[in-house]
């Protein structure tokens, strides 16, 4: 093996990158194993949204490996780097709309299906940009002695100022506000059990949207490891919402 190039941060977002794939896995796994025993709906979605939050750090969890294995980074001709993780985010934010919807209009069939086609179209959009001109879609940072004996691992976050990085903050804040805000102030509203299972499900979506909004559109640096701690923990309010 050799990771002996790599710096400590390099370490640390390699390894972080790592679990939260990993867990990301495992959750979802639960999550459905309990969605399918309780004939829950709502947990059999969650459970796909949480492989999906965790195949988004799939790009770095590669390029961690390789490093690792070949000391040398993932080759980002193609931008692989951001595609690998990105490609995840649009069916991700599909699904989690797919449950606000459920939760705040259950009996309005049609505004449902307006959302979903509405949020269907947006991550369609992001998907054929990103893949169509990755280089301007994302910033892509290449560490000392890219490719071989590196440093850290490649990194890259939404450009901003491009259509998918406009996109991507469009779906991350409307989750925020539909799943966060929105269910918070119901569950102000409500009274018993279910008033604390709507404070949970708003709990797990700011988690899931502030963190995720961190780990996306900025360089957290020194406070990775608790972006990502944070941006996990937001599975387990929502499964406790949720069940």
């Amino acid at each position: 093996m050799a990771i002996s190039t790599l710096s400590t941060f390099g370490l640390i977002d390699g390894i972080t990158a790592l679990l939260v794939v990993l867990f990301g896995m495992v959750f979802g796994l639960y999550f459905l194993y309990q969605g399918k025993k309780r004939n829950a709906n709502q947990l059999l979605k969650l459970g796909v949204i949480s492989m999906l939050a965790g195949l988004m750090f799939l790009g770095v969890c590669l390029d961690f490996l390789l490093v690792v294995f070949t000391d040398s980074n993932i080759d980002n001709s193609w931008g692989a780097a951001g595609l690998l993780s990105y490609i995840w985010f649009a069916p991700l934010i599909v699904l989690a709309m797919y449950i606000g919807s459920e939760l705040h209009l259950p009996k309005n069939d049609k505004a449902e299906r307006l959302i979903l086609l509405i949020y269907l179209l947006l991550g369609i959009v992001f998907t054929v940009i990103i893949f169509l001109d990755p280089f301007s879609a994302f910033y892509f940072g290449y560490p000392e002695g890219y490719p071989n004996d590196p440093e850290a691992l490649v990194d890259y976050n939404i450009n901003l100022t491009s259509i998918a990085g406009l996109l991507m903050a469009a779906m991350l804040f409307s989750v925020l506000l539909f799943l966060g805000v929105g269910t918070l102030i119901r569950g102000i509203k409500l009274t018993g059990d279910i008033k604390k299972r709507f404070i949970l499900i708003s709990l797990g979506a700011f988690c899931f949207g502030i963190f995720g909004i961190l780990e996306g559109l900025t360089v957290p640096g020194g406070v990775l490891i608790f972006v990502r701690i944070g941006y996990l923990s937001s599975f387990w309010f929502l499964y406790y919402g949720l069940s």
